[in-house]
């Protein structure tokens, strides 16, 4: 895609000098006079050049406006579960057995809404481990991913509970384990709740196998990036992993941010003296997850301004030289009758000619590239026509008036001295 973002400069700058270099071979003289006309053999590569120049600045445009697309459909996309006012205070695992206590008094904040703990922060990919189960009454081990969480962080959240019921902190939920529906039906797993669920543990000393009781099914959620597809996650009590935590969700009063911060990093001192008060805002994370599409649709944006620019000198030089070499012509059919909008006409259709031909072989290409780019996420974009129809009107207006100074420039020249130079 780089390569093609430098190559269309390259080619543009080419198109857009071409003219200049063209006419400077001519006599000074016969230019000053109107006296030359251009060789056949170069048409083909002036209108070639436009063409092509077009051609990329279509296409470049059709590619901003699907990443920005894409973008917005990504911001505004369900994911399963309510991210709104949320900040996650990381590193909790250093708060070692007090975990508990700290959620505890996190709770009596008067700006908090709400508070929950995990082992995995939701929308990274590296913090949900691998686990392999066995169902009740298969012999076959399934390999999914996992997350660890406390009794609140389900509702905290705002998971969906399809079946059963979440962990709680009336119950011992050390071997009680949930299920999102992928699992459920990766699993074969029917009326779930009070089924067993076998994990196999190996270490060094060999297998070990450890039975879940089933007490929950939770929507599917996107618990990793749009890139990825919901995948089988199975939901473990941080019962079984002594009560710890590695992240503490907190959903504040939206318009309390910077009391409730205060107050969170208050505490936390008191609980973690000696350790940095690290947090994040859940929005901004899961916004930062697509940074690199981001600067994608910067880049796209950018390069094709730059394209567009050139293409406009490239065709308004050309413009000029095509005003010149039919000079005559204009003097005769103004002489004849012609009006300036007539004349306007005939300078413009044959340039307007060149973008349809742009746009037609933009419209493959640019689809073909963009549709390999939205292959990179589970739930994409559709590449609409009216995307193509926009960029292509766009470059035809650009166009139009990039060539209508010229041409009435040349239009409303009077035609006896247009012959006269003849």
């Amino acid at each position: 895609m780089l390569l093609l973002l430098a190559f269309a400069l390259g080619v543009g700058a080419l198109a857009g000098s071409y003219p200049a270099f063209f006419l400077s071979a001519f006599n000074p003289v016969v230019v000053m006079k109107g006296n030359f006309s251009g060789q056949a053999k170069g048409a083909w590569l002036r209108n070639g050049l436009v063409v092509f120049q077009f051609f990329i600045s279509i296409v470049l445009i059709v590619g901003t406006m699907v990443v920005n697309d894409q973008m917005t459909y990504m911001r505004n996309k369900a994911l399963g579960y309510d991210h709104d006012n949320i900040v996650v205070v990381e590193r909790a695992n250093a708060l070692n057995e007090q975990a508990v206590t700290f959620m505890e008094e996190v709770r009596r904040i008067p700006n908090v809404v709400g508070a929950g703990g995990s082992f995995s922060l939701l929308g990274r990919q590296q913090d949900f481990f691998g686990s392999q189960f066995t169902p009740e009454g298969s012999d076959e081990v399934l390999t999914t991913k996992s997350m660890v969480i406390d009794d609140d962080f389900v509702n905290m959240v705002g998971f969906e509970i399809l079946e059963g019921k979440s962990f709680s902190r009336e119950t011992n939920d050390t071997l009680s384990i949930m299920l999102n529906e992928a699992a459920v039906r990766v699993m074969g797993i029917k009326d779930p709740i009070g089924k067993k669920l076998v994990q196999v543990q190996r270490n060094a000393n060999g297998t070990i196998m450890v039975p879940y009781t089933i007490v929950g099914v939770i929507g599917n959620f996107n618990f990793q990036s749009l890139r990825d597809e919901i995948t089988p996650l199975t939901i473990l009590s941080n019962e079984s992993f002594g009560g710890g935590l590695g992240y503490s969700y907190v959903r504040i009063k939206g318009s309390e941010t910077q009391a409730a911060l205060g107050a969170l990093e208050e505490l936390w001192h008191q609980f973690a003296p000696g350790q940095p008060f690290k947090y994040l805002f859940m929005d901004q994370h899961l916004q930062n997850l697509y940074e690199s599409e981001k600067r994608a649709g910067e880049i796209f944006g950018v390069f094709a301004g730059i394209a567009i620019i050139i293409a406009c000198v490239g065709l308004f030089g050309l413009a000029a030289y095509t005003a010149n070499l039919r000079t005559k012509e204009i003097g005769v059919r103004k002489v004849m009758g012609a009006s300036v909008g007539g004349v306007v006409y005939l300078l413009s259709k044959d340039f307007t000619r060149l973008i349809v031909i742009a746009f037609v072989l933009s419209v493959p290409v640019g689809w073909y590239i963009m549709d390999q780019w939205l292959d990179n996420f589970a739930y994409r974009i559709n590449i609409s026509a009216t995307t193509f129809l926009i960029a292509g009107s766009t470059a035809l207006v650009i166009s139009w008036l990039t060539v209508s100074y010229q041409s009435i420039k040349a239009a409303v020249v009077n035609p006896v001295k247009s012959l006269r130079s003849e």
